[in-house]
């Protein structure tokens, strides 16, 4: 007797019944609230769940007038839907009995979530050694392609489950990079990193190991670019910068990034800028930090005078800005000054909402003479945006 075909359901990255090669998928334009009884069936196959709390579930605020009817009427579609796979009679899909539905069942149902739960214990079992526990990690992130039911994640049901899915992801990928990294598996953790921070982007521990990995394999162009990007994105979304423990690292991978090479010509090459860039240099505040000590240390030895100006956006009144129109501000500012300055000047964001600027100039006045003019020339150039500019100015404090 040849072996009953499983029904293949997915509800990581995304809700999909696959039977042979016939398949039902929420990608499909079927309607919203057919596809939310059958996760939720599926989800709670394990039990029977009562008409009155499917109909809460479909009709939260009694948009029906005779919900039990239209309720009658959606299992029908929903029977009819998963019987065009020959899964199974359509009658016996979804059982009834004493005013309750449930799952039938003894249909065969093979679901990623349940596959992901065994590999999990599996990994954890206290038994298990590494090459174990690594072997059912592995394939349980291969499992996961996004979290639980994304375009359900907003019901008040799914919420609970599609936070423990998601934390246990990412305490699995944390524990399977941990092995990989005792075995030197650099590819792979690459690998994995870039997978886990495409399902949450804001997990700083993820970009730590996809930096260092890199730096591991001899990208460090690939290093450098990632903590830009990751810069950026803590800037942009949290208003924070990146944590003491990423910046260190970041250091490291500037001072190390260069291999031995004995042709000064090459070298010449290589600091050269790749393309010329009016304006004044606009780089990472560790970088700003380094000029900023050399500077001190010129201005110690040859009595040269330079100030340093900090330019702070906030609203008319002096609060912060909401994130939407901070982050437009900011690009323009940015973008304002570094055409305004000379080549030789350079500048940093310092803050969510703040810029840090060098200014060889001779005078206090004449410092707070360009700030004037860099205020002007933006208020001018982006009238409409609902910003205001304070700015503070200081003389260089030259080491000791």
């Amino acid at each position: 007797m040849a072996a009953v075909q499983p029904l293949s359901v997915q509800m990581f990255g995304g809700f999909s019944l696959t039977y042979g090669d016939k398949s039902i998928d929420d990608q499909s334009n079927r309607s919203k609230r057919l596809l939310l009884l059958l996760e939720y069936l599926i989800t709670f196959r394990d039990r029977s769940i009562s008409q009155e709390e499917l109909i809460d579930l479909l009709w939260p605020n009694e948009e029906s007038e005779d919900p039990a009817n239209a309720l009658k009427t959606l299992l029908h579609r929903v029977r009819s839907a998963v019987g065009s796979l020959g899964v199974a009679d359509r009658r016996d899909i979804i059982l009834y009995h004493r005013g309750s539905y449930c799952w039938n069942p003894h249909i065969c149902c093979q679901v990623d979530v349940d596959g992901f739960d065994q590999l999990v214990e599996a990994g954890d079992a206290p038994q298990a050694d590494d090459a174990t526990r690594l072997a059912a990690y592995l394939k349980a992130i291969a499992l996961y392609r996004g979290d639980f039911l994304p375009k359900a994640s907003s019901e008040p049901w799914a919420i609970s489950i599609y936070t423990y899915y998601h934390n246990a992801y990412l305490r699995v990928v944390h524990a399977a990079l941990d092995l990989l990294d005792k075995d030197q598996r650099w590819d792979e953790m690459i690998g994995i990193c870039r997978q886990a921070i495409n399902i949450d982007p804001y997990d700083e521990k993820l970009h730590y190991c996809l930096i260092s990995t890199l730096v591991s394999t001899g990208n460090m162009h690939a290093a450098k670019a990632h903590y830009e990007y990751v810069t950026d994105l803590f800037y942009n979304h949290f208003g924070v910068t990146p944590s003491p423990e990423l910046t260190r690292l970041y250091r490291e991978v500037v001072k190390t990034s260069n291999s031995l090479e004995t042709d000064l010509n090459i070298i010449k090459e290589n600091l050269r800028e790749k393309e010329r860039v009016s304006g004044a240099l606009f780089c990472e505040y560790e970088f700003f930090k380094e000029i900023y000590q050399l500077e001190a240390r010129s201005a110690a030895r040859t009595g040269r005078v330079v100030y340093i100006a900090l330019m702070t956006l906030t609203d008319a009144g002096g609060n912060p800005l909401e994130k939407r129109i901070l982050q437009n501000a900011m690009e323009r500012l940015i973008g304002s000054v570094q055409g305004s300055l000379r080549r030789g000047d350079v500048f940093t964001r310092y803050s969510v909402s703040q810029l840090l600027l060098m200014l060889p100039t001779n005078t206090f006045e004449s410092a707070e003479m360009v700030l004037q003019r860099l205020i002007k020339k933006f208020t001018r150039d982006f009238p409409r945006l609902p910003v205001s500019i304070h700015h503070k100015v200081q003389m260089f404090d030259p080491l000791p």
